[in-house]
């Protein structure tokens, strides 16, 4: 673990300018907490770090903290706030710094009725895809995203199918042929 991750020890001035992040290794990777208001000034600060500058961003996931009574049962349990709760979603980021060869996670949480967050594509313009990704399957908007819309699935998708709440049984509406004149396929 030692070898890869940024531990503690390494990032002193970090939490000296950030005193709100909290540390936690967990399975032997490091994760670093921050508030979502502090998103901004996190990023700048990682970009430009003079030792451990994170030149990379790897990955950016979601994980839905719904309760699985509520996903199972809506209206049996009763647990609107769960819905709406600003804990529901954790952002997860993972950074690498190409200079140094080591890593880091940063988490945040957003939710809410319209869950929002600052978008990293002015520092890792890698986020492009993966912001857009989110959007579409978590419904998690991102401010200052240049050209955020669905990136896997077609505009009249009803809802975010990787939310807890996303009702398995259902059906979307259907889509107009693009080239109505074609056979596609159909006798």
């Amino acid at each position: 673990m030692q070898n890869y991750w940024l531990l503690k020890d390494d990032l002193k001035d970090l939490f000296e300018s950030f005193p709100a992040a909290t540390y936690e290794e967990q399975f032997s990777q490091v994760s670093i907490r921050i508030p979502n208001t502090e998103l901004e000034k996190v990023f700048d600060y990682l970009k430009d770090h003079k030792k451990f500058p994170m030149d990379m961003l790897t990955d950016v996931t979601v994980v839905d903290y719904l309760t699985s009574d509520y996903a199972e049962k809506p209206n049996v349990t009763g647990r609107e706030e769960d819905l709406y709760s600003d804990n529901r979603f954790d952002v997860v980021y993972h950074f690498y710094s190409m200079k140094t060869n080591k890593r880091l996670r940063l988490i945040t949480n957003c939710g809410g009725e319209q869950p929002e967050l600052q978008s990293s594509y002015k520092w890792w313009t890698a986020a492009n895809y993966m912001e857009r990704e989110i959007f579409d399957m978590f419904g998690i908007k991102f401010k200052g995203h240049p050209d955020l819309r669905r990136i896997l699935l077609y505009e009249e998708f009803e809802g975010f199918p990787l939310r807890k709440d996303y009702p398995t049984m259902g059906e979307q509406p259907r889509i107009t042929l693009r080239n109505p004149e074609q056979n596609n396929g159909t006798s």
